[in-house]
């Protein structure tokens, strides 16, 4: 009686408890294009530039960015120099299809 508990047990429980734990679980936003970009205009339109560039920079190129000054000025001057830009091109691709590559991983928008 006790083994046939615990296999029922073990057969519902994944579905009783992943639930509870999946919503509190917040998606990464950089995970899906149909996010991202959303994600990055919010953080470019609240000028948190140091939160957009540890989101959304590569890690080997923030190492390499922030080796020879603090993130704060880095991140003061990449949004100064080119976060409105950005911002700027967000916004036009947020609804456009991009084309992806043969493995997915890059994307291309076509402006029109």
């Amino acid at each position: 009686m006790r083994l046939m508990q615990l296999i029922v047990m073990s057969v519902i429980a994944p579905f009783v408890v992943l639930p509870v734990f999946a919503d509190d679980v917040k998606p990464d936003p950089r995970e899906n294009l149909n996010t991202a970009i959303p994600e990055a205009i919010r953080l470019l339109e609240a000028k948190e530039y140091k939160a957009f560039l540890k989101s959304f920079m590569t890690p080997d190129d923030f190492k390499k960015f922030t080796a020879t000054e603090s993130l704060e000025k880095f991140a003061k001057a990449w949004g100064e120099r080119k976060g409105l830009i950005l911002l700027k091109v967000c916004k036009v691709i947020k609804d456009a299809k991009p084309t992806l590559d043969d493995t997915a991983t890059k994307a291309t928008f076509t402006a029109g």
